[in-house]
Formats: C-alpha cells, structure tokens, sequence
C-alpha cells in the first residue's frame, strides 16, 4: 500500500487519537497503530518512534498480533473479556425511562419492572452500564438518562469491563464538595430560586438554577456545586410536592 499520495493533518490526527482514547485504552490504541503502520510497510525503528514503544516491543506485539489475531491487541490478561458468548439476547431489547424521581428499567417481559432511585447516582451507573455491555440498551438511551454525552457513556462502559466500580464510577474529586464559596446568601438564593420555579412550572436544572445564583449574588458557582447542595438540601425529593403544597395552603386560606 502506497500512502506517498494522501496528505496527513497532524491536528486531525491529535484529535482522532484523543477521541479514541475515550474508548479505547492508551496501550491497546497504540498496538493497533503500530500494527497498521507494520501493514503499510514502516520499519520497526520508525514505528516504535511514533507510538512511544521499545522497538523491541513493536517486534512483540506484531508477532504476537500475527500469531493470535485480534484478541492479542487487548491485555492478555483480560482477553476472556473480549471473547464473544454464545448466548442469545432476547428478541426484545430492554427500555428505560424516568418516572416519578425512579429510573424506570422495562425488561420486556412477564418480571416485574427493575426500578432506582434517580439520585441513587453509582447503584443507576453500574447497573445501566452493565445492561449496556450486555448490548440490552444502547449508549444514546443510557446517555440521556444518566445526563452525559454518548461518548463519555461508551467511555464508562469500556472501563467498567475491565474494572470494578469503585475505580470507575465513584467520583473521587473532593474540592468542589466543600462549603467555602457557598455563604448563608447563597444557600438562601439556591432555596428561593429552586421554590419558586418550582411552583410555577418552570425548569429547575442544576444549570439554570446556578446562573441564576451567580446572577442575584454575584458568585461564580459551577453547576456541580450547585446540584451538590441542592441534593443536600433535599430539594429534588419535593419539586413534585411543592407545588401541591402551595395550592393546598392557597384552598385553605
């Protein structure tokens, strides 16, 4: 194969390669490269350079590529993971949905419904993502319940195959959790802007409720923060009853 004629971007490729690494691991994208440049005549010095490996190991790898096939890209000591089961999926596949503050699983059969908490964060991640690497949803479905991009759900669900929950789910950053830049003032505005929207109807996303925060009291709160306290507070467990409240109290006046 002669690639003397294609013209190569430097920019595309640095982006395609960060792209992949959303869903491929860095050592299993970078055997795939080397194997690819081996096909399209490279030397094994030249190879090696590109991809950041011994040129020893690029030796290696291609042979064992050529021995073993396509599973001798992956860890060898995780390849079990990559084989295909002989096993059936059910002609119907799996549906989610949200109702009520639950995610809502529909197994499309005579069991009953699997149901979670939404703001049960980790327990809807594992279980969503495992019926994803099942091939019982799709990522785009997942996406849209679990609030991510499809690429960042495909990203989870490849390194929950090949780790546990604690070292992929759990989120283990710490500094946006503290109550620091979150004053009395603020906590009253996140109180007040969420009540009333939620009365009338309105949308009470982590994001509007914390441009509106920011705006009444000249802060510069990320979402995140926001939607920690909101949880904290208790909020969304009364968005639904709220109003209800408020028509209640207005009848009896």
């Amino acid at each position: 194969m002669d690639c003397h004629e294609i013209e190569f971007s430097a920019k595309n490729s640095k982006n395609r390669i960060s792209n992949a690494m959303g869903i491929l691991e860095p050592a299993v994208l970078f055997r795939m490269l080397a194997f690819a440049l081996h096909m399209m005549g490279a030397k094994r010095k030249t190879i090696a350079g590109l991809v950041k490996m011994p040129e020893e190991s690029v030796k290696t790898t291609i042979r064992v590529i050529m021995r073993d096939g396509f599973q001798a890209f992956f860890d060898r000591r995780k390849t079990e993971l990559f084989t295909t089961p002989e096993v059936q999926l059910p002609s119907k596949k799996v549906s989610i949905r949200i109702e009520d503050e639950m995610i809502v699983v529909d197994l499309n059969s005579d069991m009953e419904n699997l149901i979670i908490p939404a703001a049960h964060k980790i327990q809807a991640r594992t279980i969503l993502l495992t019926l994803m690497n099942s091939g019982l949803i799709s990522a785009h479905e997942i996406a849209l319940i679990l609030e991510i991009s499809d690429a960042h759900c495909r990203q989870l669900a490849n390194k929950l195959i090949c780790n546990d929950v604690g070292e992929i789910l759990i989120d283990k950053r710490v500094g946006q959790l503290q109550n620091f830049k979150v004053g009395p003032t603020q906590k009253a505005e996140i109180i007040r802007q969420f009540a009333a929207r939620a009365v009338t109807g309105h949308s009470i996303s982590s994001d509007v409720i914390t441009e509106l925060v920011n705006d009444q009291t000249k802060a510069s709160l990320s979402s995140r923060t926001i939607r920690w306290h909101m949880n904290k507070f208790g909020l969304t467990s009364i968005k639904n009853t709220l109003p209800e409240l408020v028509k209640e109290l207005k009848k009896n006046s």
